[in-house]
């Protein structure tokens, strides 16, 4: 009776420590409100937005125009079409035409403001995305890169803000987690639980902190000072690394610069899957790489996420005298839950599927694990991939 009566409580902190401190750093730190704190820089930086895309022909129109519509004074976008097999590629090429002619009228700024690149093979040694990335950041000019995703709607004044606070602040990298639409009332719960694991899962008040093990890196949103990463020696390290986006982050934090995540709220905009059966295979090649293809890594997670999501609801039943632990790690988990759902674009009152969405977050890891073991490897845009190999090229 003790040891259940100490789980029910150590359940709770749990919840009141890993979740509900960053939820409460994430209501504070958001773009608009801390951007309005600081002045503006006495002279803008230019910056160079990279955008990688394959096969994102229906949303790559929106994602490149509005960072076009962007009011930031002096940058340039460098679209890379990865291998497209769709049309990607002549989408950017007639952007950049139409872009080139508004910028040669209306801006003092040389070269073209939308170059594209296509990329036709991809050599050994590398992910897909990764070497897009590599690409792009050897051909940007600016004195800050920002790596993006192309499905990504920005706000006008996103580059604005963000490179305001970045500069007040002396950053090195700054990421941005976005609102996450998603259509359906099953999509939201599994993206509010995503949003939910992430905030516990990179406790990003501690990012600013010294401490290495503590960093962030958002494929939406990554902006980094090219000194910065010059330092850590661009994407090499990280080459075959699937966690691209997470990794650089940790790259960037383990050479020395500072960092920093803000929630970007209305700044962002990504429909991350369309479905909330694709949030669970989007995770297909994921999921299993954030356990480091460790096997044991992996039971170790999914024992933490089915104790902790299930835990509270199973001794709150059947724990006897024990449960008020269980019962207060029942209701805190769920307003936690609906309280990141709406933090993150969502309506509170999904907060009954707290434990289906973490369940289902516990299948797409299996899922992964079970996937990519079978097959030896992670086919990814049409590449395989072998285990072994991506089991070497982890940066740890």
């Amino acid at each position: 009776m003790l040891l259940l009566l100490i789980a029910g409580w150590v359940l709770f902190a749990i919840w009141a420590i890993a979740a509900g401190l960053p939820s409460l750093w994430f209501v504070r730190q958001s773009l608009w409100r801390q951007s309005a704190r600081v002045s503006e820089p006495v002279d803008w930086p230019f910056l160079s937005i990279v955008v990688p895309a394959r096969d994102e022909g229906h949303k790559i129109e929106a994602g490149l125009m509005s960072l076009l519509a962007s009011d930031y004074p002096a940058f340039e976008i460098i679209a890379l079409d990865d291998r497209s097999r769709d049309d990607t590629g002549t989408i950017m090429d007639r952007l950049a035409e139409r872009a080139s002619t508004a910028h040669s009228i209306s801006s003092s700024t040389p070269g073209p403001v939308l170059k594209v690149i296509h990329i036709t093979e991809l050599p050994d040694g590398w992910l897909g995305k990764n070497h897009a990335l590599h690409i792009g950041s050897q051909q940007a000019r600016g004195e800050w890169v920002l790596f993006t995703d192309g499905d990504v709607v920005y706000h006008p004044e996103t580059l604005k803000r963000s490179l305001k606070y970045a500069l007040a602040n002396h950053l090195d990298h700054l990421p941005l987690f976005p609102d996450i639409e998603a259509h359906g009332l099953f999509e939201a719960a599994f993206v509010a639980c995503f949003a939910l694991i992430f905030a516990a899962g990179t406790q990003p008040g501690l990012v600013p902190t010294r401490f290495p093990w503590f960093y962030v890196g958002v494929g939406a949103f990554n902006l980094v000072r090219r000194t910065a990463l010059e330092r850590a020696g661009g994407f090499d390290l990280i080459r075959l690394d699937i966690l691209d986006d997470v990794k650089l982050g940790k790259l960037l934090k383990r050479t020395g610069s500072r960092c920093e995540v803000l929630r970007a709220g209305m700044g962002l905009n990504i429909r991350w899957q369309q479905s909330a059966w694709a949030c669970v295979t989007g995770l297909e090649k994921n999921a299993f790489a954030s356990a480091g293809y460790s096997i044991l890594h992996l039971l170790f997670i999914t024992s933490m996420t089915a104790f902790v999501f299930v835990g509270p609801l199973v001794g709150s039943l059947f724990a006897g005298d024990a449960r008020p632990g269980f019962v207060a790690a029942l209701i805190l988990s769920h307003l936690l839950y609906g309280f990141n759902s709406r933090l993150f674009g969502h309506s509170f009152w999904i907060f009954p599927l707290m434990i289906p969405a973490g369940l289902a977050f516990l299948f797409a890891f299996l899922r992964s694990a079970w996937i990519t073991l079978r097959q030896g490897g992670v086919r990814w845009r049409d590449t395989f991939y072998p285990l072994s190999l991506l089991r070497n090229h982890v940066y740890r």
